[in-house]
């Protein structure tokens, strides 16, 4: 199978395309999210767990050859490269912290089959892959193949934890906190489901696929914050807010919004301190904030269009016409 490869933030989503599958329960209280975390943390430390962990090829030959770069499970010498691999005191500990953190997923567990039940009512040609959380020693953050979505939980440890401080901007350490769990989730099984079709270089086209994926994320977890969507702190999303008429203007009168020009539509979509097109004090990726709200005030103009027919029309300029959008 090919594998095609997404990058948000940290992440890297690794797509081996999407088979069917057995169909959401009816009932979400058989799903679970299984705990290879855990198990490989109790097979390295206290050499238990061994049955569960590799009883599991086809997770540990993906976690192996694309997390962690040591080989399938078949090659020679496979258990000591993954023992030798975390070996090193700084991320055992990191590891240990990992467990403790998330020692309770119950909520989590809730939360994201919840969304998933949602989700699948309104795409119900997609089917749910097995769900996972694994340690990854702070490498790629998502795994979503045709049957595994799986989330490396030693990115989420809040913020203000320690090894952070050395190896991520204050900007990267504030979407590495416990409650980006379940939206990551989402949007890795979404981003693996409807990937990219447009051209990348053009903002506009950019802009509003971000800005779908944030509209239905903002549907599924419809509990959450609004400003929880783009993963902006109130703070930054009333910034935005407060100035939408001066970005929608800036971004006209520069001439960014049709342009084929990569490097210009990459600055208001990437992680930074800023966005580079806007005044020092705007937060990162104003562009997917914009994206979201065209889309949210589209959505509201028509509100007959299903989630499938939105997410499947890639004629971005008529997305933007059709939605009225005037800050």
């Amino acid at each position: 199978m090919n594998i095609r490869i997404y990058t948000c933030f940290i992440f890297c989503f690794l797509l081996l395309g999407c088979s069917h599958k057995k169909a959401f329960s009816e009932s979400n209280s058989d799903l679970q999210i299984h705990r290879f975390d855990t198990f490989l943390y109790q097979y390295l430390t206290q050499n238990s767990g061994n049955e569960a962990l590799t009883g599991d090829t086809a997770f540990l030959n993906e976690y192996g050859e694309k997390i962690i770069y040591i080989g399938k499970t078949d090659s020679a010498g496979f258990d000591e490269r993954l023992r030798n691999y975390f070996s090193e005191p700084t991320l055992m500990q990191l590891y240990k912290d990992e467990q403790a953190e998330f020692a309770d997923i119950s909520a989590i567990s809730t939360e994201l089959f919840s969304g998933m039940e949602i989700l699948l009512q309104h795409f119900p040609a997609l089917h749910p892959p097995e769900i996972y959380l694994h340690v990854s020693g702070l490498n790629q953050n998502v795994i979503v193949t045709d049957e595994i979505l799986s989330l490396s939980a030693d990115k989420y440890l809040g913020a203000g934890y320690p090894l952070y401080q050395d190896f991520f901007y204050e900007y990267q350490r504030q979407l590495m906190t416990p409650d980006r769990v379940v939206p990551d989730y989402v949007l890795g099984f979404l981003m693996a489901n409807f990937p990219f079709k447009g051209n990348d270089e053009i903002l506009l086209d950019r802009m509003l696929y971000e800005g779908k994926l944030r509209y239905i994320l903002s549907q599924v977890l419809s509990q959450r914050k609004i400003w929880e969507a783009v993963a902006y702190t109130p703070e930054q999303y009333n910034w935005c807010t407060e100035r939408q008429s001066k970005i929608w203007k800036s971004v006209l009168e520069n001439q960014h919004l049709f342009k084929p020009d990569y490097r210009t539509t990459s600055l208001y979509l990437k992680e930074a301190p800023y966005t580079a097109t806007l005044p020092t004090d705007s937060p990162g990726r104003a562009g997917i904030w914009l994206g979201f709200q065209i889309i949210v005030t589209y959505m509201e103009n028509h509100p007959e269009t299903s989630w499938v027919e939105l997410m499947n029309n890639i004629d971005y300029p008529e997305l933007l016409k059709q939605s009225k959008f005037k800050p």
